[in-house]
């Protein structure tokens, strides 16, 4: 399998130390507003074959997290092949192969002009986050795009949170609570631990980290364990995972907020 680092040569060898600069051109974002909407079941991206249409269906991510080596602690969207963007993706386009959490899409069926390019994921659907602001939808999606949720979420997914309104409230966990990143501590994220989490128990971001080449780390004065624990802190839930759709957000799902459904249940205030 492909592996592609920003401004670095996609390789086959994860030990592989090219520096190589890539040809992806991520100054241009592309209008995303005849975007066609994944046809299949959900599905693992990282499994042997994640889909029952083999041959004719891929298994494409749905989370477009990512991350910039140049500052693990900057908020960026993903630099698909053409398409803009500033940080690597860690689970989608190239290194669609990392991630958990997909949807089964037949071949060709997403129009080449609003599907990604990236090896890896070529004719895919774009990954999107619903919970980003208006301006990063619409620089990954394009102005007549929306960024719908693909996977409902369910009450495992919900975190307490001390710190939110007037006494503590429920929310969507996300990897920043893993015990020790410094969030609430809610989370070891492991297998059983929520329901619709990505990459339980990390392996898909212990695989980003180790195709990493050294030089590349060294040249950003960034350790292995600096990216994986930024790459775990991007870990989420189903909320913030999706596809860019024309249509609006009318062309949506509309899914439940189990949390905040708790939230009322338990008469919590100040939630939102």
């Amino acid at each position: 399998m492909l592996t592609c680092i920003l401004g670095l040569a996609c390789v086959s060898d994860p030990s592989a130390e090219d520096s190589e600069t890539s040809g992806s051109d991520s100054s241009d974002s592309s209008d995303s507003s005849d975007t066609a909407e994944p046809e299949g079941g959900r599905c693992d991206p990282a499994a042997a074959a994640p889909c029952a249409g083999a041959g004719t269906q891929m298994c494409c991510s749905d989370d477009p997290a990512a991350v910039s080596l140049e500052d693990l602690a900057a908020s960026v969207t993903p630099a698909y092949l053409g398409r803009g963007g500033e940080g690597t993706p860690i689970f989608s386009g190239g290194n669609n192969g990392f991630g958990r959490s997909g949807t089964c899409v037949t071949q060709g069926s997403i129009p080449p002009a609003v599907a990604l390019a990236d090896p890896n994921a070529e004719g895919c659907p774009v990954p999107c986050n619903p919970t980003w602001s208006a301006s990063q939808i619409s620089a990954t999606c394009g102005p007549a795009a929306a960024c719908c949720q693909a996977q409902a979420l369910e009450t495992q997914d919900c975190a307490f949170d001390p710190m939110l309104g007037d006494a503590g409230c429920w929310r969507p966990v996300t990897g920043g609570d893993i015990v020790g990143l410094g969030g609430a501590d809610a989370s070891n994220w492991s297998a059983g631990n929520h329901a619709t989490h990505q990459d339980p128990g990390g392996a898909g971001c212990e695989a980003f980290v180790n195709v990493i080449p050294q030089p590349v780390l060294d040249g950003n004065g960034i350790t292995a364990p600096d990216v994986l624990f930024a790459c775990f802190r991007r870990l989420s839930v189903a909320n913030q995972r999706g596809y860019c759709r024309s249509g609006g957000v009318d062309a949506c799902d509309v899914f439940a907020d189990p949390c905040a459904a708790m939230n009322e249940a338990e008469a919590r205030t100040g939630c939102g």
